[in-house]
């Protein structure tokens, strides 16, 4: 990495959310290890080790914390055994991440009122570590000298309905950090259309830097509910703190820091960032960073054979050889003896089958 035109306040701590399921990609992610423990990409890390990796190049460990289902509390430990045991936060239950971010940010203003809080999801794909992590250092530098809510942008390459937008105000269009005029999260297609050949709207990446001390003001600002149950505790970072969690997480809200707090704050800032991202949310995004064949059909196996076949997407066991021959249009996964075959177009069904499966039994 080139020398950092800033350094990283002592105060400064780094939380990994990696709380999600990823039902997109089941069979390949599912609820015994989900898309963050896992390598789709076949690259030789899971997703969360990769995080891990590229964030501990200016983090130490004793300041970076993951926050993750109870129930991925071991696999987390195995994968990165790097980490304190009590840097390991543990929700009871999913509460989304308006809930998640709170429960670090009053943990971390237990050790320091005055520290900045680096928000990351633990399962996207960045091709330029060095430019993200230079942008990172960019961003707690700037939320340090003015406050507010810092979120990084990626300019769109697509129509896209799954991301949250984000327009700037034209006074400050084409600076890097730039005061925010509108956030959207997830609009309908239509909406996601004009903001994309408005060219004015960046997507939000869900990455985000503030002081511990501003989120919070802005939770109990717009979701007095959640800042409630957590204003005046005594037990974090003591060994109450787990039956105080447990006791307060059905309580939490089930909303999204985007829709809780972002799209109502009037203290939100973008950086636009130039890294290479991808959420890899769909296996539509999968294919995107694949290798495709002439004929448009992606595989992640060499061992995977197509034949007048057009536009398919396959995930199988390295081991596992398979035929595609005379489709066109399909998904294809495997793992752990499940065998996934959907149509392209009906993609957004994925998410409801391990659900579905769970019925049968």
């Amino acid at each position: 990495m080139t020398t950092s035109p800033t350094p990283l306040p002592a105060d400064s701590y780094c939380v990994i959310m990696a709380g999600g399921i990823g039902n997109r990609f089941w069979p390949v992610s599912n609820a015994q290890c989900p898309k963050q423990f896992s390598d789709i990409l076949h690259t030789g890390k899971s997703f969360i080790r990769q995080t891990y990796e590229r964030i501990s190049r200016i983090f130490p460990d004793e300041r970076i914390f993951v926050i993750t289902g109870a129930e991925y509390e071991d696999i987390t430990h195995r994968q990165i055994p790097e980490l304190p045991c009590g840097n390991i936060l543990k929700e009871p239950i999913r509460r989304n991440t308006a809930t998640c971010i709170m429960y670090a940010a009053e943990k971390i203003t237990k050790i320091s009122e005055t520290a900045t809080m680096v928000v990351i999801p633990s399962d996207h794909f960045i091709t330029n570590d060095n430019a993200y992590l230079e942008d990172l250092l960019d961003g707690i530098e700037f939320v340090r000298r003015n406050g507010g809510l810092l979120t990084f942008g990626i300019t769109p390459s697509r129509i896209e309905t799954q991301y949250g937008y984000i327009q700037v105000r034209a006074a400050e269009a084409g600076k890097k950090i730039a005061a925010v005029k509108t956030f959207t999260e997830k609009p309908d297609y239509e909406l996601a259309q004009k903001f994309y050949e408005s060219g004015d709207f960046l997507w939000n990446a869900g990455i985000f830097i503030w002081q511990v001390k501003d989120i919070i003001l802005e939770t109990r600002k717009h979701l007095y509910d959640l800042y409630s149950l957590f204003e005046n505790n005594t037990s974090l970072n003591t060994p109450e703190e787990e039956e105080f969690i447990n006791t307060i997480y059905g309580q939490c809200p089930n909303v999204s820091i985007d829709v809780g707090i972002l799209e109502k704050s009037n203290q939100v800032y973008v950086l636009q960032g130039n890294f290479g991202w991808s959420d890899v949310g769909t296996w539509h995004a999968f294919q995107t960073l694949c290798k495709q064949d002439e004929n448009n059909n992606t595989s992640n196996s060499s061992q995977v054979i197509f034949h007048n076949s057009r536009d398919c997407i396959i995930n199988i066991p390295e081991e596992k050889i398979a035929i595609i021959y005379g489709v066109n249009d399909l998904i294809i996964a495997e793992k752990d003896n499940y065998l996934m075959i959907c149509h392209r177009k009906e993609e957004e069904e994925i998410r409801n089958f391990e659900k579905q499966l769970k019925f049968r039994k």
